[in-house]
C-alpha cells in the first residue's frame, strides 16, 4: 500500500512519464547519473551521446549564425532540431529543467520546414526558419499541458497557443521543450512538488535561480539558443546571472503576454513581463526587433504600438554616455566577485571614455516595501485556489499573501498613489543628474547588481531590493555575464568581513560566502537598467558594455 498522498503519486507519475520521453539512445549512463560532474555543462560534450555534428550545431551561440547556415543548406531544420532535442534530453537528466518534451512532433515540425526549403528553392519562412524556441511553462501550445508546477493543473491541455507562440511559429521557429518553473511562480529558483528541484548547471550544489530557472538551467547546457521567460520580481534575472547567459526584462507592452498563463492572474499594478534569455546580446537585438517587426499591438490589446526604435538603440551605443552605479541596494552588501563585476565595469567604461557615478539607493526599501504589499494583497488566496485543486502543500519561501496581508479595494487603490507618487520622485531623482554629468543630460542608465551573491544556495532567502524597483517602476533591464568566480581573486577581504550588518539577508548572505571555492565555476551577470519602454537603448548600452570588457581585459 502506498504511502504517497494522492498528489504526491500524481507528481511522481509526471516525472516518471517525462523521463519515459526520452529515447533510449539519449539516456546517460549510470556511472554519470549516479555521480555526475559538480560542472554539469561538462558532460554534453564528453557523454558520447552528441555526434560532432550535433556539437557543432549546438555550440553556434548566434541565432543569426545557425539560421545562416541552415538558409544556405549547410544544416537542416531537422539536423538542427534534432540535435537540439538531444542536448535538451541530456541536460533535463542532470539538471531537471524541462517540464514537458514533444520532440516528436518537434521533428516533424523540422521536416515541415525542410520540404518547403526543398519545394520553394531554397526560401526560409522568416528570420527564426528553423531555429529551436523553448518556452517556460506558462504559455500554451496547442495539444500540449500546461501544468504551471500545480499538480492541481495536471491534464490542462491548451486548446489554443499564446499569441507570442504563434508569432515564433510564424517567423519560421520549431517548439520542443517547455522549461521548469516554481510552484506559485513567486520564488527566486526552481522548485515544486510537481517536477522537483532544477540544479545549476555551472555548480549542481547551488540554485539556478527562479522563476524562470528551467530556461536559464537548459540554456547554460546550451539546450537551447533562446528561450522565453517572465519577470514580475527578478524572475528573468536571476536564472539569467545565476547561469552565466543573456536576457532582457522589457517594460510592460512590448512583448505580448496573450493567452498564456500566470499566478496572480488580473493583478496589473506590477504587471509580468515576457523576455528572451539567450546565448548572446546580438540574439536579444534579433528576438526583440523581430517580434516588434510583427505588430503584436494588432493582436494583444495590452501591447503598445512601438515599432523597433534604430534611433534609440544607436543612442544607447554613442561614444560618451553616461552610468549610473548601485553597489548596496541598503540590505546586502556586495560579496567580493559581485564587487569586482561591479569594479571591472567601471574602470572598463571610464576607459573607453564614458562617465560612471554612485546612484543613491536610499529610497529603495521604501518602493520594496509598496511592491510586496502588491504581491500580496489578496492574502495569498490565488495561489490557495489552485492548490486547493490538488491538496498540495505550499512550497516554503513563496512570495505570496497570508491572509493577515490581504487589503481592501480603497487600500489597493492607496498603494497605486504610493506607488505613482514614488515613481515621480524616483524619475525627478534621474533627472536631476543631468548637474553633475559631464554630457550634460541625465545619465542614460545605470548598472546593478542582481544579487549580492554570484549564486546562492537551495532554499535561499534572497533580497529582491536590486531587482524589485525595476519591476515598481516598470523600467527596462538587459543582463549580461561580467566574469567567473576567481578562487584567487575572490578571497574574502577585510573590508568585506568588516562592513556592518545591514540586515538579517546581509548576516545570510556573509554567513554563505564562506569563499569562492563555494561559488566555483559560476560566473557573475550584472544589469543594465534604462527609463521604462527604453529596451532599445538598454541593448545598445549592454553591447557598449561588453566591448568595453573585452578591450579593458
Amino acid at each position: 500500500m502506498s504511502l504517497l498522498q494522492p498528489w504526491q503519486e500524481k507528481a511522481a507519475q509526471k516525472r516518471t512519464s517525462l523521463y519515459d520521453l526520452i529515447p533510449q539512445e539519449w539516456r546517460l549512463p549510470k556511472s554519470i547519473i549516479n555521480n555526475p560532474p559538480k560542472n554539469s555543462t561538462i558532460v554534453p560534450s564528453q557523454c558520447g551521446i552528441l555526434s560532432k555534428l550535433d556539437l557543432e550545431i549546438t555550440e553556434i551561440d548566434n541565432i543569426e549564425e545557425l539560421a545562416h547556415r541552415i538558409a544556405q543548406g549547410k544544416y537542416s531544420a531537422v539536423q538542427v532540431i534534432e540535435a537540439y532535442c538531444k542536448r535538451a534530453a541530456i541536460a533535463h537528466q542532470l539538471v531537471n529543467c524541462l517540464a514537458e518534451i514533444f520532440f516528436t512532433q518537434a521533428l516533424e515540425r523540422a521536416q515541415y520546414l525542410d520540404d518547403y526549403f526543398k519545394s520553394t528553392g531554397g526560401k526560409t519562412i522568416g528570420p527564426f526558419h528553423g531555429i529551436p524556441i523553448s518556452f517556460k511553462d506558462q504559455f500554451n501550445i496547442k495539444g500540449i499541458e500546461t501544468a504551471m508546477a500545480y499538480i492541481g493543473y495536471l491534464g490542462d491541455i491548451a486548446e489554443h497557443n499564446s499569441i507570442l507562440v504563434d508569432i515564433v511559429l510564424s517567423l519560421g521557429a520549431v517548439l520542443y521543450v517547455k522549461t521548469a518553473l516554481p510552484q506559485t511562480i513567486m520564488l527566486p529558483e526552481t522548485r515544486s512538488h510537481l517536477l522537483g528541484i532544477t540544479l545549476n548547471p555551472l555548480n549542481r550544489e547551488l540554485s539556478c535561480g527562479g522563476s524562470s530557472g528551467g530556461e536559464g538551467s537548459l540554456i547554460a547546457m546550451k539546450g537551447s539558443i533562446c528561450g522565453l521567460g517572465t519577470d514580475i520580481g527578478g524572475s528573468i534575472r536571476f536564472p539569467t546571472a545565476l547561469n552565466g547567459i543573456y536576457g532582457l526584462k522589457p517594460s510592460d507592452g512590448r512583448i505580448p503576454y496573450g493567452r498564456a498563463r500566470n499566478s496572480f492572474d488580473g493583478q496589473e499594478s506590477v504587471p509580468s513581463v515576457i523576455g528572451p534569455m539567450t546565448r548572446s546580446l546580438s540574439n536579444i537585438r534579433l528576438f526583440f526587433k523581430s517580434i516588434l517587426e510583427t505588430k503584436p499591438w494588432l493582436i494583444d490589446p495590452q501591447v503598445h504600438n512601438i515599432p523597433w526604435r534604430e534611433d534609440l538603440f544607436q543612442e544607447g551605443q554613442m561614444n560618451k554616455l553616461s552610468f549610473g552605479v548601485i553597489q548596496f541596494d541598503q540590505k546586502v552588501h556586495l560579496s567580493p566577485p559581485v564587487q569586482r563585476a561591479i569594479n571591472m565595469s567601471i574602470n572598463a567604461l571610464e576607459k573607453a571614455g564614458h562617465q560612471v557615478i554612485q546612484w543613491d539607493t536610499i529610497d529603495h526599501p521604501e518602493g520594496i516595501d509598496i511592491l510586496v504589499k502588491m504581491y500580496q494583497a489578496d492574502g495569498g488566496k490565488d495561489v490557495q485556489k489552485a492548490l486547493d485543486l490538488s491538496g498540495e502543500s505550499i512550497v516554503p519561501g513563496a512570495f505570496v499573501g497570508k491572509p493577515e496581508t490581504e487589503i481592501s479595494v480603497y487600500e489597493y487603490w492607496q498603494l497605486n498613489v504610493a506607488r505613482r507618487d514614488y515613481a515621480m520622485k524616483y524619475l525627478e531623482k534621474w533627472n536631476k543628474t543631468k548637474e553633475i554629468t559631464s554630457t550634460g543630460r541625465p545619465i542614460d542608465g545605470i548598472i546593478s547588481p542582481i544579487c549580492g551573491l554570484p549564486a546562492y544556495p537551495h532554499e535561499y532567502q534572497i533580497s529582491i531590493e536590486y531587482t524589485g524597483i525595476v519591476n515598481l517602476l516598470q523600467l527596462t533591464s538587459v543582463i549580461l555575464p561580467i566574469t567567473r568566480v576567481d578562487l584567487q581573486l575572490d578571497q574574502i577581504t577585510d573590508e568585506y568581513r568588516n562592513m556592518k550588518i545591514a540586515s538579517d539577508l546581509d548576516k545570510m548572505a556573509k554567513e554563505t560566502y564562506k569563499g569562492p571555492e563555494v561559488f566555483e565555476n559560476c560566473i557573475v551577470g550584472l544589469q543594465i537598467i534604462c527609463r521604462r519602454l527604453e529596451e532599445e537603448k538598454a541593448i545598445g548600452m549592454a553591447m557598449v558594455l561588453e566591448k568595453a570588457l573585452e578591450l579593458y581585459q
